[in-house]
């Protein structure tokens, strides 16, 4: 009889093993803060538009600074038609290390603009993260002013965040 009881405890105690691996598996929802380092130390993520019902997601590199994501792309096209469309957009950045992952959503309102001002403040915000794609150069009014470039500001709304193992 000891021993049944004996084998009967070993099987609980495994059980409670595989019962705390797995609890531990289980992803965990992210703090605001946590969320915020994680977008301020990206630097690239994914932004997702919709028109018409008709889902669009394009890999960017960004800028995270004081509650807003910066972009920027050339001219027109299919993100900027879309945006205009609809301005409501989210942002996507995940983080893989080893066996960890954790990923970071962020819904906003986005804001294009090609004007020399804020195409100055989008060189300011990268050069100041240390991504500044121009050696930090600093341009003329009139040079960027002939930039055929969009701006994107996007203010973030809400943001959510995971983090887990696989």
């Amino acid at each position: 009889m000891r021993e049944l009881f004996s084998r009967a405890g070993h099987e609980s105690k495994k059980l409670k093993m595989h019962e705390h691996l797995l609890c531990s598996m289980l992803p965990r929802d992210l703090s605001q803060d946590e969320c915020t380092s994680l977008l301020s130390a990206a630097r690239y993520g994914r932004l997702g538009l919709s028109k018409d019902n008709q889902p669009y997601v394009v890999p960017m590199s960004y800028v995270y600074e004081d509650g807003k994501i910066y972009l920027h792309s050339r001219g027109m096209g299919k993100k900027v038609e879309y945006a205009t469309k609809n301005p409501s957009v989210c942002f996507q950045i995940d983080v893989l290390e080893k066996e960890r992952w954790s990923s970071v959503v962020a819904f906003g309102i986005s804001r294009l603009s090609e004007s020399a001002e804020a195409k100055q403040k989008m060189f300011d915000v990268f050069t100041k993260k240390g991504q500044g794609g121009h050696a930090g150069k600093k341009f003329s009014r009139e040079e960027l002013e002939r930039m055929p470039m969009t701006i994107w500001e996007i203010e973030i709304e809400e943001m959510t965040g995971k983090e887990g193992v696989w």
